[in-house]
């Protein structure tokens, strides 16, 4: 996720869907799935209402997208740009399913980047990146079970360290 408000596209001018299909189904797709699973297992019927779900989100998509450019360096530019803006834009998918408006969404993105940021910082999210990494590498070679449930690990082991720290910061 971009960090400060003068480097995020508007909402609304996000769309992860402008990703080649080979980016998304290897970026976005299977984080949106796994997230909003998880989220459902926490007894959120939407992803959206679910905190820790969506910066779980903001962090399967944001390192896969950072390996989809490593695996991929070929990658045109402006594949680049979108995949730099990701995470925001699966962020504003879900956030736009959910039907909120424009200025609620912009609330909810500003809040989603402090908080990555903050929990980036203080070396929360660390740890889910080697199950990310082992994600990407199955959904490169196409097995998609094994892809989603590393992803899964990796979301609930993000969940789980953003309950611990909210409840060591209230």
């Amino acid at each position: 996720m971009t960090q400060g408000s003068d480097t995020r596209p508007e909402g609304e001018t996000i769309d992860p869907n402008a990703l080649p299909p080979h980016a998304y189904h290897r970026t976005v797709g299977p984080a949106l799935q796994v997230a909003a699973d998880v989220a459902a297992r926490r007894g959120h019927k939407h992803l959206f209402d679910d905190m820790p779900a969506m910066l779980g989100l903001v962090d399967l998509v944001t390192r896969l997208a950072d390996l989809y450019i490593a695996y991929y360096p070929d990658t045109p530019a402006d594949h680049r740009l979108l995949l730099d803006n990701a995470a925001t834009a699966a962020c504003v998918m879900v956030f736009q399913e959910a039907r909120l408006d424009a200025d609620t969404i912009d609330h909810l993105l500003r809040a989603l980047e402090a908080a990555y940021a903050q929990a980036q910082t203080q070396a929360v999210l660390e740890g889910s990146e080697r199950y990310v990494a082992m994600a990407f590498s199955h959904l490169d070679e196409m097995d998609r079970d094994p892809g989603r449930h590393c992803l899964k690990q990796a979301c609930e082991h993000v969940v789980a360290a953003i309950e611990v720290w909210r409840g060591e910061t209230q």
